[in-house]
């Protein structure tokens, strides 16, 4: 007998063993299975976040985490962020901390009494920045009317006015597969759909969005001729591996140069806000302070009273950015957009409805929350 016989016979056995199972018996593996991923989910909770903070917190010799926030940590542009080092590691990194509702592990990290915590993050930032410097007048066209990005491109990818919630899933998904350089078979995988489907989804991305495939092919172009890729803000990624004799090196190189002149863009219209946030707070005389950054959001800690002020500098800073108009002249063709949320800690709070002037129209039940 073979051993292709051999493997038919095993598929044949594996597949009677489940349908001589009851509902029951199956039920009761699939509530195992998700117990088992919860513990070791929480497993690494325990020992990178808990044990690491309360190490972290012994040395320091005070109920405070030191981060190391690095300009030149990535090679995208972005802040890095590294746990506090002296003679040996301690503490957690701010950007690796799990957002989980469940076991919501950023609640640990609190203002001081009597200040509040807030998370200020920009919303779609990548496809925003993305649809900017691609020209794609279909997606500005999203954005300027403020219409949920995935849900539209959903509708025009699938030719209907009401999708599905899947729908909608695969959209999300395709668009940032082509920011990272992932085709049908990545679709396909995360999805659970067809091979066939993936690539004929896919394939009509490229008629809803043409102007992203036609950047994509500019940067690839350009880096292939030029060994780098540059942003718009100046930045500047070497790219040497685009003359390898390697086909994938060369892929991976032009993946690199591509989603750089994406997330770098980002990363310095982040950047470029906190700056100009530190120096309003410093301006007016607040006692607010940025304490980190995360990826497309900003981290800060201020005094109760002073939330209302903070929140409308932010918004101005972020949304407005006249810091980035009056240093780069640079002008977005699509509106930029935050989401915010006040509290006590890093892993609650209130969220920030705010109104065309950046002023928070919910501050009554910001104040609420504190009492």
């Amino acid at each position: 007998m073979s051993k292709w016989q051999h493997r038919d016979e095993g598929k044949k056995i594996s597949k009677s063993v489940v349908s001589s199972k009851t509902t029951e018996e199956l039920l009761q593996s699939k509530k195992f299975l998700k117990g088992l991923l919860d513990l070791r989910k929480s497993e690494k909770l325990a020992k990178t976040y808990i044990q690491g903070t309360k190490k972290a917190i012994e040395y320091n010799e005070k109920d405070k985490v030191f981060v190391d926030f690095r300009f030149d940590g990535t090679t995208t542009g972005r802040l890095s962020c590294a746990a506090y080092t002296a003679k040996k590691a301690m503490g957690v990194s701010f950007h690796t901390l799990p957002r989980d509702t469940e076991t919501n592990i950023r609640s640990i990290f609190k203002a001081p009494k009597g200040q509040a915590f807030i998370t200020i993050d920009y919303a779609a930032m990548e496809l925003r920045v993305l649809s900017h410097i691609a020209r794609e007048g279909n997606m500005q066209t999203a954005f300027n009317q403020g219409a949920d990005l995935h849900t539209y491109t959903a509708q025009l990818l699938f030719n209907k006015k009401k999708v599905t919630k899947q729908e909608r899933q695969i959209a999300k998904t395709v668009s940032f597969l082509i920011v990272y350089g992932g085709g049908p078979f990545n679709l396909s995988e995360t999805m659970g759909i067809p091979m066939k489907r993936a690539e004929a989804i896919i394939d009509n991305y490229k008629n809803v969005y043409p102007g992203i495939f036609e950047y994509m092919e500019f940067v690839n172009e350009y880096i292939k001729r030029n060994g780098y890729a540059y942003t718009i803000f100046g930045r500047r990624r070497n790219l040497p591996d685009v003359y390898s004799r390697d086909r994938s090196v060369v892929n991976r190189a032009l993946r690199q140069g591509l989603n750089f002149t994406i997330q770098s863009t980002a990363s310095d219209i982040l950047l470029t806000s906190l700056l100009g946030i530190a120096k309003a707070f410093t301006l007016r005389g607040l006692t607010a302070r940025p304490v980190a950054t995360v990826h497309d959001s900003v981290e800060i800690i201020c005094e109760q009273e002073e939330i209302s002020e903070v929140l409308k500098i932010v918004y101005n800073e972020m949304v407005n950015y006249p810091s980035i108009r009056s240093i780069f002249n640079i002008h977005f063709d699509v509106p930029l957009k935050i989401d915010a949320e006040v509290g006590r800690s890093f892993g609650d709070g209130v969220s920030v409805e705010f109104n065309a002037a950046g002023e928070a129209l919910n501050m009554d039940e910001i104040s609420t929350y504190f009492r």
